[in-house]
């Protein structure tokens, strides 16, 4: 009986030593080095923040009158975001963006622009910044590369200057020496940006046509404006082309014609570094005193300008900043 009871108050005993032995065993392991403690698990890192929304980067091509977007997906973009973020962010909270990610982002997509076209990437990392913000921003601008031109039978510079829009003087720029064209030959004709200098305005574009003598302005794509007007005769034209309002001046004075011309806006330069620039303007004078081509709007009478009536021209003077682009056609 005393051997019964022994037993019964030893087994518990014996397996409390048992569990206890096993529960260090799980603590304590044995080292080459001696005895040491297992490391506490560390917990799993906080599942990075990913936006719940696409981007969008809008792209103008102020030559085509084209505009391209590209949307960037939320999985994409999220990986742009500079700093460990897990949850989300405060509304209007502008997101810091790694540049050199959205900079091989924007390199991997500009081969869908085409050979001649490319964007700043300065300028579409800016954009990047600002959409993931939420912010309205400026669309980014394409830019062209000068490009080659294979001379055709019966072509000249003057004659493929006029066709590729920009102003012959620019092209002999370009090609120094070329003094004759032959069939076959390759001659470089400079990128339509160097006649777009300035920031280009949004939502602002003007469209003369030759053929028609007509001027229409356009505000965020609708039809402002349409108005008759007067181009450059035969022997000084107004030369086809893509080009931006460059200057205003209420009362510019044209020297080689003895011209005072109203409310002027200045287009293009015809010869490259030049200080004439052709442009808009209202009905000139000569000598102070003598009104010219009061009844001739709808006829090529200017000697490269584009002529409008004065009520017009005081109009376009104020509506049109600086930049805004103005296509001229044949």
């Amino acid at each position: 009986m005393r051997w019964l009871t022994i037993g019964m108050i030893a087994a518990p005993i014996f397996l409390i030593g048992v569990l206890g032995m096993i529960a260090l065993i799980g603590v304590v392991m044995a080292s080459p080095n001696g005895i040491g403690f297992v490391p506490t698990p560390i917990p799993p890192s906080p599942t990075p923040y990913v936006p719940p929304y696409a981007i969008s980067l809008r792209l103008y091509d102020p030559v085509r009158d084209e505009t391209i977007t590209w949307d960037v997906p939320p999985a994409t973009w999220g990986q742009w975001i500079a700093i460990p973020i897990t949850e989300p962010p405060l509304p209007g909270t502008a997101l810091p963006l790694d540049a050199a990610q959205v900079e091989a982002y924007l390199n991997g997509r500009q081969a869908e622009l085409g050979a001649d076209r490319y964007i700043n990437l300065q300028e579409g990392v800016a954009a990047a910044v600002n959409a993931a913000a939420g912010s309205d921003y400026t669309p980014v601008r394409l830019y062209h590369r000068e490009r080659q031109h294979t001379v055709q039978p019966g072509e000249s510079i003057i004659s493929i200057a006029w066709d590729y829009g920009i102003p012959y003087p620019y092209v002999q720029e370009v090609n120094p020496g070329v003094e004759a064209l032959s069939v076959g030959q390759s001659i470089t004709i400079p990128s339509p940006d160097v006649l777009l200098p300035l920031p280009v305005v949004s939502g602002k574009r003007i469209e003369v046509s030759i053929s028609e003598q007509r001027a229409r302005v356009y505000e965020n794509g609708a039809l402002k404006w349409d108005w008759v007007v007067s181009t450059g005769i035969d022997s000084s034209p107004t030369w086809t082309g893509v080009y931006q309002i460059l200057s205003h001046e209420p009362n510019a004075y044209a020297s080689n014609w003895n011209l005072w011309m109203p409310n002027f806006l200045g287009v293009y330069r015809p010869v490259p570094y030049a200080d004439f620039t052709n442009g808009f303007h209202g009905f000139p004078t000569r000598g102070g005193s003598q009104l010219l081509w009061t009844n001739s709007l709808g006829t090529r009478v200017t000697y490269g300008c584009i002529l409008l009536s004065n009520d017009n021209i005081a109009l376009l003077y104020d509506w049109a900043q600086d930049g805004v682009v103005v296509e001229i056609t044949g």
